[in-house]
């Protein structure tokens, strides 16, 4: 088993657009640099490219703006493009292909540091 954090604010893998003929993704380099910090703690932390089967558990922090009264954060960014970017920044790092991650659990919670908090292990 493997645990690391992420600090910073969670960014998610977001849609692409076309122009021109080029795609484009709508957070470009915020994105790289997140999924580049995800690499980065999980090799620090002690990941090598598993291939084995692989469950894995993300808990996504965000700040609770002042005038928030929810208790969640039931707002954007979705859960499954916060999810598509730890995976696809953990592919090759610890699992040699995505495809290997066979069980997932996610929450996106307010708490006083943003950031996330991964677990990886293999099955």
């Amino acid at each position: 088993m493997i645990q690391f954090r992420v600090d910073g604010k969670p960014v998610p893998q977001g849609s692409m657009s076309a122009v021109n003929g080029h795609i484009f993704h709508s957070q470009g380099s915020a994105l790289a640099t997140w999924r580049a910090s995800i690499a980065i703690a999980a090799r620090y932390a002690g990941a090598q490219p598993s291939p084995k089967p692989i469950s894995m558990t993300m808990v996504f922090i965000f700040q609770k703006p002042k005038t928030v009264t929810r208790s969640e954060p039931t707002v954007p960014p979705d859960l499954d493009k916060l999810i598509r970017a730890v995976l696809d920044g953990l592919t090759a790092v610890a699992y040699k292909d995505d495809a290997q991650v066979t069980e997932i659990r996610a929450i996106k919670i307010y708490g006083e540091r943003p950031g996330v908090e991964i677990q990886i292990v293999e099955k």
